[in-house]
């Protein structure tokens, strides 16, 4: 186990998540009683400035914001069906309505399965790519041990919950051991998500919920597709929820102070399609994980009709989507208070299926959310070789992987380009950025005033610019290291680009009396 742990330190470690938190970019975990996470930063900032939206630039030509597509690791799935109890189902094989953490010395997985009813799967990694599925005694299939944590094989020990879509959440700030991890799903026999309380990750037990006449009552009703994550900024949990529009499947939001009770912040859908999809869109479903001070949000694209006109049924709504392609694809979208969401207007797609003959050309989905893996963000996703509502459909799990940051970038060309932020309260002239160039390329940067007039001191011809490629690159002129800027305490950044990508930037010494802008719901 020690020989692991240094092992796994050194992957994520120094070079990942404290490394990050603290060397490169100058901000500190979340200090909000919240998991010390690098994905979400700091509970109020200063967070990495991205290029998601129009709230960092105010001018630039010359450049242009280019969307990035997740890059598969291997043309093959990384775990993949191998157990009896994981098939004789309409999905056969483990897939990732599911959850993907770092710990110390492990990566953990908690996966779906179909088999006669719907479990919960586990497996662990030392290394993220080779995964092991322990028998740990807890569920038996055939005589046999199994690595199911939660299982319809034993439902009298769990309260005879179906959970459907696991999302498990470490739950830093709670004081009871053995309520230090909850498992959050879609349980059919309530029409709703319930949840399991565990001190490890791996024995769960169900919180008992009956309504006034003994049936199993949900945290709250919705469709059987739910997500849950943390919310850092306002201190709370939070969920995306399948419901419906006139397009077809949408998401909901519900929220939390405590994990327990619940509410929706609107009882319908906050997002679905719109016209800028094609018809056969709906909105499957959508994790959600708070990102430098944003969410992140990868809806699932199910490309199928909806019925136009009369009430719900199963029948006529198998009979709406028979000629479509009733394929998936994950996108992109973000938002700054979970109620308003974007997405970037070509609808490009962020994780797309597979090719032809591939085994993820039917459907793609992912996990709750990405791990952090020294300069890399790790997308775990399941992949199916038939679309939904086919037979036999194969599922297995694979992984795809970007650049920190990595989701858009400012780019220019042969030509140099050239873009202005908004103002920051920087006190000294200290600048991280993460950017790339080309052999003939370079990111130059230089101070200005409100105006943008030129800072004496930090003109571009006194920049030492970037050529090359990093994550996590700081600026430097060249004049006296770290000098006071001018008392005014309000300036902006010019970026001069050329054959040249920026993925984010962020200035390290901000006041810290004037907080990044906060939106959040409260």
């Amino acid at each position: 186990m020690n020989s692991r742990r240094t092992a796994l330190k050194g992957l994520i470690g120094c070079s990942g998540a404290a490394f990050f938190r603290e060397s490169l970019w100058g901000t500190e975990g979340v200090k909000s009683g919240f998991e010390n996470d690098p994905l979400s930063g700091s509970r109020t900032g200063p967070w990495r400035r991205l290029f998601l939206d129009g709230s960092v630039v105010e001018q630039q030509s010359g450049v242009e914001r280019v969307f990035h597509q997740l890059t598969k690791h291997l043309a093959e799935p990384i775990i993949v069906a191998d157990q009896p109890w994981e098939g004789r189902s309409a999905i056969i094989g483990p897939y990732v309505y599911g959850t993907v953490r770092v710990e110390e010395d492990r990566f953990r997985l908690w996966y779906q399965v179909l088999h006669q009813g719907n479990h919960v799967g586990y497996a662990e990694s030392s290394d993220g790519i080779r995964w092991q599925k322990p028998r740990l005694g807890l569920v038996r299939h055939e005589g046999h041990d199994t690595n199911l944590v939660v299982s319809a094989f034993q439902p009298e020990a769990f309260a005879g919950v179906h959970c459907h879509n696991p999302s498990v959440i470490f739950r830093s700030r709670e004081t009871d051991p053995s309520r230090r991890y909850a498992l959050y799903g879609f349980d059919s026999a309530s029409g709703g998500p319930r949840v399991a309380f565990s001190p490890n990750g791996t024995n769960w037990t169900y919180l008992e919920s009956v309504n006034e006449n003994g049936k199993p009552k949900p945290l709250f009703s919705s469709g059987d597709v739910v997500s849950f994550f943390e919310d850092p900024y306002s201190q709370r949990y939070a969920a995306t929820w399948k419901t419906r529009n006139r397009r077809g499947r949408a998401v909901g939001i519900a929220t939390s102070n405590d994990g327990l009770v619940w509410s929706k912040v609107y009882d319908g859908p906050v997002f679905g399609a719109d016209d800028h999809d094609p018809d056969t869109t709906q909105i499957y479903g959508m994790p959600v994980f708070a990102y430098q001070g944003l969410f992140i949000g990868l809806p699932w694209i199910y490309r199928a009709r909806y019925f136009r006109y009369g009430e719900y049924s199963v029948e006529k709504l198998h009979e709406a989507q028979s000629d479509s392609p009733r394929t998936m694809e994950v996108q992109l979208a973000w938002s700054w208070d979970l109620v308003h969401w974007d997405r970037p207007k070509d609808r490009e797609q962020f994780l797309p299926r597979g090719e032809a003959r591939s085994w993820d050309r039917g459907m793609v989905l992912t996990s709750r959310a990405p791990v952090q893996v020294g300069k890399e963000l790790w997308f775990y996703y399941s992949g199916t070789d038939r679309a939904h509502d086919e037979p036999r459909v194969q599922a297995a799990i694979g992984l795809a992987k970007m650049r920190l940051d990595g989701f858009c970038s400012m780019r220019s060309e042969k030509e140099e380009g050239w873009l202005i932020t908004r103002r920051e309260p920087m006190r000294s002239a200290r600048l991280m950025i993460n950017g790339r160039t080309g052999p003939a390329g370079y990111i130059q940067a230089e101070i200005l005033d409100r105006k943008n007039k030129v800072v004496p001191g930090y003109s571009r011809d006194l920049c030492q610019a970037l050529r090359g490629d990093e994550v996590s690159h700081e600026i430097a002129w060249q004049s006296p290291r770290y000098p006071s800027l001018p008392d005014a305490n309000d300036f902006k950044i010019r970026f001069l680009l050329k054959d040249a990508e920026l993925f984010s930037y962020l200035p390290l010494d901000l006041d810290a009396k004037q907080p990044d802008f906060d939106v959040t719901i409260r």
